[in-house]
C-alpha cells in the first residue's frame, strides 16, 4: 500500500472516530436518536470541508500534503 492510500485511511478512520464518539455522548446525554442520526451528515460534511481547507483539496483529506505546484 502506498503511503498516500496509508494517509487517507488514517484519515478516514480519524474522522469515523469522532464522529462515533460525537454520537456516544449525545446518546448518553439524552439527545434524541432523530436529532443524531441528523447531526451525521452535517458532520461528516463538516469535516470534510475542513480537510479540504487544510489538507489536499483533490482527497479532502488532512494527512496527505497539499499539491504546491498546482493551483
Amino acid at each position: 500500500m502506498n503511503k498516500n492510500a496509508q494517509l487517507q485511511t488514517a484519515d478516514q478512520t480519524l474522522k469515523g472516530a469522532v464522529m462515533a464518539l460525537g454520537s456516544y455522548v449525545a446518546h448518553k446525554n439524552n439527545v434524541d436518536p432523530q436529532i443524531i442520526a441528523l447531526s451525521l451528515p452535517v458532520a461528516a460534511g463538516l469535516m470534510a470541508g475542513v480537510s479540504t481547507l487544510l489538507g489536499n483539496k483533490n482527497t479532502a483529506c488532512l494527512f496527505v500534503e497539499k499539491d504546491l505546484d498546482k493551483k
